[in-house]
């Protein structure tokens, strides 16, 4: 095995379970994986992955590879750490990700203001709402929303979050009377998030007992939407729903907590001074506007 790049791919392809995803996270087509890998395959004499129908499966052969694969990916990404831990200038390339949502209410402004005061930092964002890893180091920093950051990362908590229910300006009007006397009798569509619970939420079952669930949604966005639409009572982060000119909180609800909002780096990558910089301009800009988080505007 002459050629360090085929691993990358042997490894990609043992972490997809199949050629397309592999190819999709290498940046590649389908071909070039496919074409790899038989290349690889007939100078080594060996068949390194099993065409299973459902995907490919090492074999022996294959296990070994991706083990030393595993091993060297290791070795670069803690060399890749320890060269850039050196690095004192105000300059160079920095990766930031967080959730499309959060790029979207503050963190492409933070970036945009932080870009104006140094602009020889080559910005670039990572909208994902999976967990990158910053050990891996598939980005520089990472804005996420949780209560439990990662022990063996390096950071602060920028904000805490409240959350509450919404609804819309036409459905208040056309349920004026179950908000403002019959709340026992009210029989009120919900929508609900998903990855919250799919069923009425004890609060709102508490205050109108034959609520029911309209809708499931797993995205937030879309969530946003369906009650902006009339959909029926929505539990949403204040900083979505309080500044929406559509929506008005559900009276008798009040806000609950919700996630806080943390600004994370690998720990050997705290002292690099572009991205100890941005640590700090990013969570001074979310802490500057936690009345919004925390539904207090």
């Amino acid at each position: 095995m002459d050629n360090w790049d085929d691993l990358k791919f042997v490894l990609a392809i043992a972490n997809a379970g199949n050629v397309t995803k592999a190819a999709r996270a290498l940046g590649v087509t389908h071909s070039t994986v496919s074409r790899r890998l038989s290349a690889l395959e007939d100078r080594l004499g060996t068949r390194l992955f099993d065409r299973l129908p459902d995907g490919l499966k090492p074999t022996v052969a294959g296990e070994e590879a991706v083990s030393a694969a595993r091993r060297v990916e290791t070795e670069v990404f803690a060399l890749d750490t320890r060269i850039t831990a050196q690095d004192t200038d105000l300059e160079g390339p920095l990766r930031v990700t967080a959730a499309q949502l959060l790029f979207q209410i503050q963190v492409a402004e933070i970036m945009q203001k932080f870009s104006e005061r140094h602009p020889r930092i080559e910005l670039e964002m990572i909208a994902a709402n999976e967990k990158l890893s910053l050990h891996r180091r598939e980005a520089d920093v990472a804005i996420r929303v949780t209560n439990n950051p990662d022990e063996s990362l390096f950071g602060r908590q920028a904000t805490g979050q409240n959350r509450t229910f919404y609804m819309s300006k036409e459905f208040a009007r056309r349920n004026r009377e179950a908000m403002d006397v019959s709340h026992d009798n009210a029989d009120l569509p919900c929508v609900v998030f998903k990855w919250w619970g799919r069923g009425v939420p004890k609060e709102m079952r508490a205050r109108y007992p034959k609520a029911y669930v309209s809708l499931v949604s797993d995205d937030m966005i879309a969530m946003l939407a369906a009650v902006r639409a009339g959909m029926g009572i929505g539990r949403l982060p204040c900083f979505l729903g309080d500044p929406d000119p559509e929506l008005v909180r559900v009276p008798g609800l009040e806000p609950s907590r919700y996630l806080d909002i943390w600004v994370l780096t690998h720990p050997d990558l705290k002292n690099v001074t572009r991205i100890r910089t941005f640590l700090r301009f990013a969570a001074d800009a979310f802490k500057a506007s936690s009345d919004l988080y925390l539904g207090r505007t």
